[in-house]
């Protein structure tokens, strides 16, 4: 008996299910970075969903999502789920602070945990995988199995490309990740794949401590802006258009006797900037990118005349042949002034005139 097929799908039907696959990724894309923006500051968690309650790693993560949120304020975002996702949102939910599940629909996995205080589901893990790193000004990663290892290596290759700002990746649980750890620096490393600068962009530690002050002087992220020269080859993610006055001011001189911004003004100025980051709220800083060294000379000239001009002067640094860059900061008050965003302002103009 000849067996029946499944009958071919036509090209209306295949260009119409592609329309229908297109429209629900963009509206995940535009939903979750909608819903994550609302948490301005935050950590994510990643790590197994098969760890169980009696598992020293869940009270490890539950722990530190605890004092997470009450020592640093910050929201705890997780994919929602359970084993270490359960454990850093509860640790979060009863230390009274913002629990965050991004979840995702699975055949048989996936049942959100019950300690979430707002949550977003998906259906694809890429969208859903975008919105987890969204922001973060750091990344905890416990041990796992593909999943944990799949978001792992995406991070550190969106941070070694800088297709994403430099934040903190922190791997809990030494007795699992030294082994990665020696795996990468005896393939990869030895194999000349990475470079030696490459196995910095992550750390290894088991000290509760330590990953606070880890958090606590991460840049203040404020999103990752998008750039609207992105598909040129000039200047690639230097600037996405002025957002604010702020580059239509002038700077004022500043003698010490007035007070440093606090850091919840520098935040406020920082969303008026393109993706510049906060560094424990006495600096400001931002990589430029090149097409090639002469460019990124002249660059570097025309921010020397308008950091002239305004009699306020940045720090400066040419690396990479063709990577700028600038840390402001106002010296006479030890911190940050308006002067500092209104320099990066013009400078940003300067990037793509």
């Amino acid at each position: 008996m000849k067996s029946q097929g499944t009958k071919p799908l036509t090209l209306h039907e295949i260009s119409e299910a592609a329309e229908k696959r297109v429209a629900l990724i963009a509206k995940e894309f535009t939903d979750g970075f909608e819903f994550i923006k609302n948490y301005s500051k935050s950590v994510t968690f990643f790590g197994s969903a098969r760890i169980e309650e009696n598992s020293p790693y869940y009270q490890k993560a539950r722990a530190l999502a605890s004092r997470i949120t009450r020592e640093l304020h910050y929201a705890v975002v997780t994919g929602g789920g359970p084993g270490i996702m359960e454990a850093a949102n509860r640790g979060a939910y009863e230390a009274g602070g913002n629990s965050i599940g991004l979840t995702i629909e699975l055949p048989e996995e996936q049942v959100n945990n019950p300690y979430l205080t707002d949550f977003l589901g998906f259906h694809y893990f890429f969208s859903r995988k975008v919105c987890l790193s969204f922001s973060a000004e750091a990344y905890l990663f416990f041990p796992g199995g593909y999943g944990t290892l799949d978001e792992f290596l995406e991070i550190l290759t969106l941070v070694q490309t800088m297709k994403i700002p430099k934040a903190p990746i922190v791997l809990v649980g030494s007795e699992y990740w030294n082994d990665f750890h020696t795996l990468i620096n005896k393939k990869l490393l030895e194999s000349g794949y990475i470079d030696i600068e490459d196995t910095s962009i992550y750390k290894i530690t088991d000290d509760d401590d330590g990953i606070l002050e880890i958090i606590k002087k991460a840049p203040i992220r404020m999103g990752v802006a998008y750039n609207d020269h992105a598909s040129d080859n000039h200047a690639n993610g230097n600037h996405s258009g002025p957002i604010s006055e702020l580059g239509e001011k002038h700077c004022v001189p500043c003698e010490g006797d007035t007070p440093p911004l606090s850091r919840e003004e520098s935040e406020e100025y920082l969303k008026n900037v393109n993706n510049w980051t906060l560094i424990e709220n006495k600096e400001i800083e931002k990589t430029y990118t090149f097409k090639n060294f002469t460019e990124a000379f002249d660059f570097i000239s025309n921010v020397a005349k308008i950091a002239e001009k305004e009699g306020h002067h940045p720090d400066i640094r040419l690396h990479d042949y063709k990577q700028v860059t600038i840390k402001i900061s106002t010296h006479a008050i030890s911190g940050l002034s308006e002067n500092d965003f209104i320099l990066a302002a013009k400078i940003d103009k300067i990037a793509v005139n």
